[in-house]
């Protein structure tokens, strides 16, 4: 059998994981982005950026990377993931960017590949659960 072919079968809902996650994250970082550009603070742009990419997740998370039907628990664990993953995220960006001193926008594509990994393997091992 084609090695690609056991790759992608091995690691193929983490690849369909990372591709949402891409698109999240693009969606996250022009709304953080263009808030930043009028004025918002950024802990208030990054919380905001981050609820309009737990939406789009949930979303595509569930249908497309976890194959689950929607479900109002599921649901509930799902926000109760991303929002542990965006305090950690508020107090990660916090320390790099008043406390380091490293640019907002960079500060928050440092704390997002954390969230990748975290956000993954609570998803598949606790809220998408088989």
């Amino acid at each position: 059998m084609n090695k690609y072919k056991l790759s992608i079968e091995k690691y193929g809902q983490f690849i369909k994981f990372c591709i949402v996650g891409v698109i999240n994250t693009g969606v996250s970082l022009i709304v953080f982005s263009i808030l930043l550009h009028y004025g918002v603070y950024y802990l208030m742009a990054s919380t905001v950026a981050y609820l309009a990419g737990i939406v789009n997740g949930y979303i595509f998370s569930s249908s497309y990377v976890f194959k689950k039907k929607f479900s109002f628990v599921q649901g509930i664990k799902f926000i109760g993931v991303y929002l542990s993953s965006l305090l950690i995220n508020l107090g990660f960006l916090f320390i790099l960017v008043d406390i380091i001193h490293i640019a907002e926008l960079f500060g928050q594509l440092i704390v997002t590949g954390f969230n990748v990994v975290y956000n993954y393997c609570l998803n598949k091992f606790w809220t998408f659960k088989s």
